[in-house]
C-alpha cells in the first residue's frame, strides 16, 4: 500500500500554466483522506510551494515539502521548516563569475529573493518581449524556465539586478542558469568539468541549470524523510520530468518519468507516464491501482 506520494513541481505536477489540472487535484484529495501523505519537491523554495500545498489543503494532511532540491523540507503539519544548507557569497563567488562571462541570465536565489545578473545581449530580447507582450513598466526582468521573461515575484519578492558578484549580499540556496536550450547544453558540460566536484549541477528543464552545494538532492531528502516516517522503498511512489529528479527515482520501486521529459531521465525511471498535460500522475496512479 502506498504510504506517500512525492511529486515535482514544474513540468510534472503543474501544467504549462503553472497550474494543477482538475483531474489531478481531485485523484490527490481522494488519497489524502485514504491516509496518502503528499510530498511536494521542487526547486522553488517553501514560499513558492506554499500556495500549492495549501490549494491541496496539504497542512490538513500532514503534507511535506522538499524545497530547493533538497536543501531544506517542510513539515506542513507544524510549519516548521528543516533548512539543511546555505551557501555563503563567498562560497558561490568563483563560479557565478564564471558565469557571468558566459551569454546567459545567473541568479543567485535566497529565500524571499533573488540577484539577477545578465548581459546586454538578453536585456536585448528581453525588451523586444516587453513590446510585443505589452508588458507593464513594472514587469521583472527575469527569465524563467520556459520564457526569457517570467514574473516570479509570488515567491521572490525581493529582486535585485546586479553587475558585479560582489553585490551578492545574503545566504544563497541555490544558483539558476538561463539559455536556450542547445548553448545551455554546452554551459551545463562545461560546468561539470570545471565545478562538477564543489557543486551538485542538474538540467531541470530544457533552458535552466541549477547549481547547488555539493551532497545535498531531492532523493537524499527524501530518503531521509522515508527513514524518518518508517516508509519503504515500495512504499512511496515518486514523479518526476528533471535530472534533478533521478535522484528520487533512486530510491523508491515505483517511479515514474513524465512523458514530457528527455529520454535521459526515461531512462532512469521504472515507468514512463503521460505527459503533464495529460494527467499523467492519475494515469500511473491508476496502472499502480489508486
Amino acid at each position: 500500500m502506498v504510504k506517500a506520494i512525492i511529486m515535482d513541481m514544474d513540468g510534472t505536477l503543474l501544467d504549462s500554466t503553472n497550474t494543477i489540472p482538475p483531474a489531478t487535484k481531485q485523484k490527490l484529495f481522494e488519497l489524502q483522506k485514504k491516509g496518502v501523505r503528499l510530498i511536494l519537491a521542487s526547486g522553488r523554495s517553501y514560499t513558492r510551494l506554499l500556495p500549492y500545498a495549501r490549494e491541496l489543503e496539504m497542512e490538513k494532511y500532514n503534507g511535506l515539502l522538499i524545497e530547493v532540491d533538497g536543501i531544506a523540507w517542510y513539515d506542513l503539519s507544524t510549519g516548521k521548516r528543516h533548512v539543511l544548507k546555505k551557501m555563503k557569497p563567498e562560497e558561490i563567488a568563483s563560479i557565478f563569475q564564471y558565469l557571468m562571462n558566459m551569454e546567459c541570465e545567473t541568479m543567485a536565489c535566497f529565500d524571499d529573493g533573488l540577484f539577477d545578473f545578465f548581459p546586454q545581449s538578453l536585456k536585448t530580447v528581453k525588451e523586444a518581449i516587453r513590446q510585443d507582450q505589452h508588458l507593464p513598466i513594472d514587469y521583472p526582468w527575469t527569465a524563467g524556465p520556459w520564457s526569457w521573461l517570467a514574473d516570479m515575484r509570488d515567491g521572490y519578492p525581493n529582486i535585485k539586478y546586479i553587475q558585479a558578484v560582489e553585490e551578492i549580499t545574503a545566504p544563497i540556496n541555490k544558483l539558476q542558469i538561463m539559455q536556450e536550450e542547445e548553448p545551455l547544453l554546452a554551459i551545463y558540460d562545461d560546468l561539470k568539468q570545471k565545478y562538477g566536484n564543489k557543486f551538485e549541477i542538474f538540467r531541470t528543464t530544457p533552458r535552466q541549470l541549477e547549481v547547488l552545494p555539493y551532497g545535498f538532492s531531492k532523493g537524499k531528502t527524501l530518503l531521509y524523510l522515508m527513514n524518518l516516517n518508517g516508509w519503504e522503498a515500495d512504499e512511496v511512489v515518486a514523479f518526476g520530468d528533471g535530472e534533478n529528479d533521478i535522484s528520487m527515482f533512486e530510491v523508491v520501486k515505483d517511479s515514474f518519468a513524465m512523458e514530457n521529459a528527455k529520454d535521459f531521465v526515461k531512462e532512469k525511471a521504472a515507468h514512463v507516464t503521460r505527459s503533464n498535460h495529460e494527467d499523467g500522475i492519475v494515469h500511473a496512479l491508476k496502472t499502480l491501482g489508486y
